[in-house]
Parts: structure tokens; C-alpha cells; sequence
């Protein structure tokens, strides 16, 4: 039987930027109209989090441990409550968005970028390059010599479920845990002292007259209107426009504000 798969990734940022990926779904559509949702969690990622930030993926119990959760021919509660359902009055307004000509609402969450209020998970499209890999040190500290970048990429690997491995010791879904805890105590202590050193040095210039305060990036207008109309229209999501645009998320915000306000 001919079938259509949809797979995307559920992840959610915590306050350093960091993308935790959270579990794998996938959206299998058959040619007789049967349907199901498959969820893979990371629970190697997953307890990493506080509560603070993550209470479960809606309608998984996922204290049950199972290593995949199916759902055959039922709308998963956390598709449901983010994602417009067949009868919704503007559904053809918000497909055509999208460039879509029929609703899969997994696909939709993926190309929209839609963010839910009630919690911080997000779905984005599942690539290759999210199969967990072996990293080695080696590749992570080669290129750097600041302890805080080498401890951020390394954190950047924990988080997204890859496995670093050194000649002296291995992080993997075993010791993923305890070397996050001490990696992020060092990545906060490194970055308080970071900040506050900058801080300090403002601080000097502008007593000495000569901090101006962070020049204006310039961005050529038709391109950010072209853009910004993009992400307004939910043709593309948050990350696709400030990749195009080459800015910071907080400078992508402050553009839009800008923008809506003209």
C-alpha cells in the first residue's frame, strides 16, 4: 500500500539558546486513508530538563519509558492543540500560506513555524544530519582555544543526543547527565564572567566618552521587506528568516516590531 511520511523533530530552547531535541515524530499517511503518528522520545535528553522548562509532550505518559508511543488513526493531542483541524473556517487561507494543497498537520506545523503559548516545544523538519553522531574532542576544541566557546559546542552536542568521545573517557546516553550538569556549572560561571567584564568595559568607555553604544546593523530595505512579508504570511518560519536576513533573534524581533508598526 502506497503511503506519505511526514517526520519532524520536537525540541524546545532553554535561556542560553540551546536546542534540546526532545523526540523524533513521524506522520505516516496510507493510500486508503488510514493514518498514524509514531513518537521516539530522547530520554537521555529529556532528563536533562527541569521541570521549570519541561513538562512532557502532551498526551504521552512519558514516565511509562515505552521507546516508541503509536497512535493509529487518532489526532494526537499535541498535533491537535497546534495545528488547525479539517472544519477550521480559514483552513484553505492557511494551507495556501504555506504552500500547501491539502492538510497534513504535521507538515503544516513544520512549514508555518507555528509556536503554541502553553509550552515551549516547537516542531521543526527532522534532516539527516539529526541521527545521532559520534563526535570526537578532537573536532570540537580544534578550531577553538576559548574554554567557553569549546564548553558551549559541547553542550550543543549533549543537548542535541550525539555522542562525544575522548581517548580518556566517552559522553554518552549512560554519563550524558553528569557531564552536562558539570559542563553547564562551568558554562554559567564562564559566561557571568564574561558578561560582567563587558559590562565593566562599557562602563570605562563611557566614563572616558567614548562608547557610543552598538552601531545599527544595516539590513537593505527591499530584502527585509520581502522577508519580514514572508514570515508575516507564515510562508517561512523564525529560523528561515533570520538565516536569510543574517541578523541575531533579538535583532529579527526589533526589525518586525519596526516593520507591523509602519
Amino acid at each position: 500500500m502506497k503511503s506519505i511520511k511526514t517526520t519532524g523533530n520536537i525540541c524546545l530552547k532553554d535561556q542560553f539558546d540551546f536546542e534540546y531535541k526532545i523526540a523524533k515524530i513521524e506522520y505516516t499517511e496510507y493510500e486508503d486513508e488510514s493514518f498514524n503518528f509514531v513518537f521516539t522520545p530522547n530520554y537521555s535528553v529529556i532528563d536533562l530538563l527541569s521541570t521549570d522548562l519541561f513538562q512532557g509532550i502532551p498526551g504521552l505518559d512519558l514516565s511509562l519509558r515505552k521507546e516508541r508511543y503509536v497512535r493509529e488513526n487518532i489526532i494526537p493531542v499535541f498535533i491537535s492543540e497546534r495545528s488547525p483541524g479539517k472544519n477550521r473556517e480559514d483552513l484553505w487561507q492557511l494551507l495556501e500560506a504555506c504552500d500547501m494543497d491539502y492538510l497534513n498537520q504535521l507538515e503544516w506545523m513544520i512549514r508555518a513555524g507555528y509556536r503554541y503559548s502553553g509550552d515551549p516545544l516547537y516542531i521543526r523538519r527532522y534532516e539527516t544530519t539529526d541521527e545521532k553522531q559520534i563526535i570526537s574532542l578532537q573536532d570540537v576544541s580544534s578550531l577553538d582555544t576559548r574554554s567557553v566557546r569549546i564548553i558551549r559546542k559541547l553542550l550543543v552536542h549533549i543537548c542535541s543526543g550525539n555522542d562525544i568521545q575522548t581517548d580518556d573517557f566517552t559522553i554518552d546516553d549512560n554519563t550524558r547527565k553528569q557531564y552536562y550538569s558539570l559542563l553547564m556549572s562551568l558554562y554559567k560561571k564562564e559566561k557571568r564572567y564574561l558578561d560582567s567584564q563587558k559590562i565593566a568595559g562599557i562602563k570605562k568607555s563611557a566614563a572616558d566618552g567614548k562608547y557610543k553604544g552598538r552601531k545599527r546593523i544595516s539590513i537593505d530595505y527591499p530584502k527585509l521587506h520581502e522577508v519580514l512579508s514572508a514570515y508575516d504570511s507564515k510562508k517561512i518560519d523564525e529560523a528561515d528568516a533570520i538565516k536569510r536576513l543574517g541578523i541575531s533573534k533579538s535583532t529579527f524581533y526589533r526589525r518586525l516590531k519596526e516593520y507591523k508598526s509602519k
